[in-house]
């Protein structure tokens, strides 16, 4: 009786090469694999890395969003310390030197396993120089036992020949992946197959050591009993391994390649048949191109195979195509993937859909690396579709602002007045409160005009019968500017009736934006009183401030107010104040993760830095003036000037301070941000004095008190008197501006004496403090990354000791982070 021949087609079978390539992976902070597709790269690095000693933590890439990566990547973490993946996934992308600087430590706070791999497969898919950049970050700062693979079709890190030669990136090619005539013949022996010499020759003539084609060849030989290569790989694909299937099988593939990967759950959704899960083992049994996933719980389809389905796909009828579409749209909408579901339903022309997934959403999840989707659905929407879903145009038009979209904006917004009048199905209530939205989103038109807002928050609080489903109440009121009067002073001699107007109007937008914002009007007022140097009133209503801003967990407006207690505490002299107030600011921002302020917290610790003339400790995205790369929004980039300009005075950059002055001065007046016009005034008068232009530096300095004397915003002068106090005496001796000049001047001198007593305490000769030895030992170590308890086992000293040197260090360097500290010390 003859017996049936059997065959290991899912034997893996790994070349001498590609496990000594492999071995490199422990010995670099960073592996890419570079192979176009079926070179085997995502099976390799399974079956060598998949080993007892490793965590592995494996990432896919399905798409370009960069989104969905970092929230994949984030939840990586979860299980090591689900603490740090929650505030990596809060503190969003880092797409700037602050974020992924605050990234780091935040990874750095893992306790890692001591072999642990994270994998990104197909990173190729991203396109992404950000996440190019935070990777380099985490491979040079070299964290224990942290090691990254990279599996890409196309490596396109900048400096990889550098990063190769320092020993910080390991790179395997193609060549490594790749099965010479030998190694064929015993993968296939393996796979229970005899070659012959020339045979494997003529395999490897045919597919050069390509393993997804070696395979393909098997299945075939298997079927056929001959090695005959078809000319596309497509053809052998169909062939030897879909052909073979039943027409339910092929059925149910087709259904699911519209996915990238899949859950048992979600098949069976989609399929809708009670025998998913008998298909899905018959699949996974006969070939290696559908995998189940252990670690993410799903099925992983090979790209090659996938493409192959989507070509038999796209020859379906209309309707079948975008039934499918659909059901993976509602299954996405039901999970809560709103990117995934609005992708699906715009395949499947489901407009209604798609904007009721906006709608329900309200877009919260839609960021500006999704604009020119959103934009394309919107475009592509009927406009009798459009015209049953108001609230979707609105948030549209919101989203449209946020961008920057001004023609398409005012678009929207006269096609939701049409629709609105033209409309007879609306009730009045129904009606009022959709223009009352509108009306809303037009405020922000009249942005800094307080009273040009107010007059759209008026009439909408008259029409709206319930708070605005379009602004979100947690979002940030301030832009992200460490101060209100900052946002709103734009007209010289105006500033009295700009607080009576913030006063009058902010209890019309709280009615009905839910409290957003809430004690704006206070800290206004308190910052004001400070600009005239009135600091009991200062001080007794920043409280108030500071009280409604925590009342309604306003975060945005309780950092203007703490930024003020701390400007209050440096007039006074009294520096441990001011840090006090930092330390607990930054550590209720980082604890609550509202990430979206970090940059907000370098502004205020780096006004007050310069204004003590210690720029060395301004963060130097700040000190470089590098704000395109920060996460800061347009209307804060005056203020981020303000600061800018200070540092170079002090660092004695006249000329350049000159140069980019007119730029300083054209970012000011957008709005117009009329604190920013007076400090470049300042800055331009003592720069130009320091390089002997005495009649350009009085008539700077001129042009600044014309803006500022009429409401008597005296601060700007007195915290910059140090450059300008002989300009200003020279101006008071020949009677301009004397009163006013003196009053600066009388400030001044409290000023100065608080200035001057604070940096004889604690900056003494600007020499850096001494740390005594054991300090600097623990210091370097905290500086390199190490945990308390890592340096407690280094040093054999407790981790309440190392905790204890740390925060000594803190107070005697003057700094609150190991990010300043890593600074601190490539300085010394």
């Amino acid at each position: 009786m003859s017996r049936t021949k059997t065959y290991n087609i899912k034997t893996l079978y790994f070349s001498d090469q590609i496990r000594a390539a492999m071995d490199g992976v422990l010995k670099c902070p960073l592996t890419i694999i570079e192979a176009p597709m079926g070179y085997g790269k995502t099976t390799a690095v399974k079956g060598l890395l998949n080993r007892e000693e490793i965590k592995l933590l494996w990432l896919t890439v399905h798409d370009s969003y960069a989104s969905s990566f970092w929230s994949g990547f984030s939840r990586l973490f979860t299980e090591l310390n689900s603490t740090c993946a929650l505030s990596l996934d809060q503190l969003g992308l880092p797409n700037d030197s602050v974020s992924r600087q605050e990234a780091l430590n935040i990874i750095k706070g893992v306790q890692l396993p001591e072999k642990t791999v994270i994998v990104i497969d197909d990173y190729h898919l991203l396109h992404n120089p950000d996440l190019d950049s935070f990777i380099i970050l985490l491979v040079k700062n070299e964290i224990k036992n942290l090691h990254i693979v990279v599996n890409t079709r196309l490596a396109l890190f900048e400096n990889l020949d550098e990063l190769k030669l320092k020993g910080f990136a390991h790179h395997i090619t193609k060549d490594a992946l790749e099965l010479s005539p030998d190694e064929i013949t015993r993968y296939y022996r393996l796979c229970g197959i005899s070659l012959k010499a020339d045979q494997a020759d003529q395999l490897y003539s045919n597919t050069e050591g390509w393993i997804s084609a070696l395979y393909l060849v098997m299945l075939n030989f298997i079927e056929e009993g001959s090695f005959t290569t078809p000319n596309s790989i497509y053809k052998l694909l169909g062939k030897a391994v879909y052909e073979p299937f039943s027409q339910e099988t092929k059925d149910f593939l087709i259904t699911m390649c519209v996915v990238n990967s899949f859950t048992l759950e979600q098949a069976a959704y989609m399929w809708g048949r009670p025998n998913t899960r008998r298909l899905i083992d018959e699949i996974t049994s006969k070939n290696a191109f559908v995998n189940f996933d252990f670690r993410t719980n799903s099925y992983q389809m090979h790209n090659i195979f996938t493409n192959f389905l989507q070509e038999i796909l796209a020859e379906q009828e209309v309707n079948y195509r975008q039934d499918l579409y659909k059901k993976a749209a509602q299954w996405f909408l039901q999970i809560g993937d709103f990117i995934a579901a609005m992708h699906y339903f715009y395949l499947c022309q489901d407009f209604d859909a798609l904007l009721s997934t906006i709608e329900y959403a309200r877009a919260k999840i839609i960021h500006s690396e999704h604009k020119t989707l959103l934009i394309q659905y919107m475009e592509d929407c009927p406009d009798k579709i459009k015209g049953r879903h108001y609230f979707a145009l609105l948030i549209y038009a919101m989203r449209l602002f946020s961008f920057n979209e001004r023609e398409l904006f005012a678009k929207t917004c006269a096609e939701f007045i049409s629709n609105i009048q033209a409309d007879q199905t609306l009730d009045e209530t129904a009606k009022n409160q959709l223009l009352g939205e509108y009306d809303l989103i037009l405020s922000f038109t009249k942005y800094n005009d307080i009273k040009g807002m107010s007059e759209h928050h008026k009439r909408a609080s008259r029409l709206m019968s319930k708070p605005t489903a379009v602004i979100d109440e947690n979002g940030i009121w301030t832009f992200g500017a460490p101060s209100v009067l900052y946002m709103f002073y734009r007209e010289s001699g105006q500033l009295a009736q700009h607080v009576n107007h913030m006063t009058e109007a902010m209890p019309y937008y709280y009615e009905i934006a839910s409290g957003h914002g809430f004690g704006a009007e206070y800290v206004m007022q308190a910052e004001w009183y400070y600009n005239q140097g009135d600091l009991e009133n200062a001080e007794i209503v920043i409280h108030k401030g500071l009280f409604a801003a925590q009342s309604q967990n306003q975060t945005a407006i309780g950092i203007c107010a703490v930024f003020l207690q701390m400007r209050l505490a440096l007039f006074k002299g009294d520096f441990s104040g001011v840090k006090d107030l930092a330390q607990k600011l930054r550590a209720d921002i980082i604890e609550r993760r509202d990430y979206i302020f970090i940059h907000t917290l370098d502004l205020c610790e780096a006004f007050i830095n310069a204004s003590l003339k210690q720029p060395d400790r301004v963060p130097l995205w700040l000190a470089q003036g590098d704000f395109s790369s920060s996460r800061l929004f347009f209307p804060v980039m005056a203020f981020a000037n303000i600061i800018y300009g200070r540092v170079l005075l002090l660092k004695g950059e006249y000329l350049k301070l000159l140069g980019i002055a007119g730029q300083f001065r054209g970012v000011a007046s957008v709005f117009p941000n009329l604190l920013a016009s007076i400090y470049t005034a300042i800055y331009t008068a003592a720069a130009n004095e320091r390089i002997y232009r005495h009649d350009e530096a009085m008539e700077a300095l001129r042009q600044a008190l014309d803006i500022a004397v009429p409401d008597q915003v005296y601060m700007p002068f007195v915290e910059n008197c140090d450059v300008i106090r002989p300009l200003l005496e020279d101006l008071n001796r020949r009677g301009c501006y004397s009163n006013d000049i003196t009053e600066i001047l009388r400030l001044y001198e409290s000023y100065q004496q608080s200035v001057e007593h604070i940096i004889g305490e604690y900056f003494t000769t600007r020499q850096k403090p001494g740390l005594t030895e054991r300090e600097k030992e623990i210091a370097r170590l905290a500086a390199d990354g190490f945990t308390n308890k890592e340096i407690g086992k280094r040093l054999f000293i407790s981790e309440n000791t190392v905790k204890t040197q740390l925060k000594s260090i803190f107070d005697k360097l003057e700094i609150n982070s190991r990010s300043l500290l890593k600074q601190y010390l490539e300085h010394d």
